[in-house]
């Protein structure tokens, strides 16, 4: 059975995460990177991500949660990387399809400084914003941490940005109407190419991984997961 790591995955709704993972393991999905999308998630994520050797917790706010962060949110979550050393940083970033693009980029800002400080791993979702987002990164170009870009959508200029940028590629890849999406696998340098589920079920991966697999005969579902490897662990 080939072996899978899942780059992005959410937290089950109806059932326990454990048993979540346990069947994904069975299908081949041997890691993953759950994230959150809110604080109240974070501490439930902190949790798995200490009982399940294999699963990475990663914790921030959904460019479309951003309204409801409180008061301390940025002491909270340095406190909370602080006390673990494994946890990466995300999901977070830039949505223009919502209306708080101010109060977005603000929260975005004080996630990535926080992944910078801690020299975590950063989770990013990005929709129709790519420029702005670039724009920030460049900011920050010389400490930047290593970065995953969440359901890449095949935004050609986010390919030319000069960082360790990480493509994941989410199960629309294996759709044909994601035509973009479909042809940003030719472009993007082998050992930059994830997968993921997007989805509470974690098996979705392999839809993904077969998308991928069936753009580019020169990459195998080895080299992907090897790609994981390296930074899921913060490197």
């Amino acid at each position: 059975m080939q072996k899978y790591l899942d780059s992005h995955c959410h937290l089950p709704e109806n059932e326990p995460f454990g048993a979540v993972f346990a069947r994904a393991n069975n299908a081949g999905i041997v890691g993953c990177v759950i994230n959150s999308v809110t604080e109240h998630d974070w501490e439930q994520i902190e949790q798995i991500a200490r009982d399940n050797q294999n699963v990475i917790g990663c914790i921030g706010v959904h460019p479309l949660n951003v309204d409801d962060v409180s008061a301390n949110w940025i002491s909270r979550m340095d406190a909370t990387l602080s006390r673990n050393p494994n946890l990466l940083v995300g999901e977070v970033g830039l949505d223009k399809t919502h209306d708080n693009f101010a109060a977005q980029e603000r929260v975005f800002i004080s996630a990535l400084e926080l992944a910078i400080k801690h020299k975590r791993t950063i989770n990013i979702h990005c929709v129709h914003a790519w420029d702005d987002m670039l724009r920030i990164l460049k900011s920050y170009r010389r400490e930047l941490p290593k970065i995953i870009a969440h359901s890449f959508d095949g935004t050609q200029n986010a390919l030319d940005l000069d960082a360790e940028l990480y493509f994941s590629y989410s199960p629309n890849v294996a759709n044909m109407n994601y035509r973009r999406m479909r042809e940003s696998v030719s472009r993007v340098p082998k050992n930059k190419i994830l997968v993921e589920s997007d989805d509470p079920d974690l098996t979705a991966t392999i839809t993904a991984a077969n998308g991928v697999l069936s753009l580019r005969d020169d990459i195998t579902a080895d080299d992907v997961f090897n790609n994981a490897t390296g930074v899921f662990f913060n490197g």
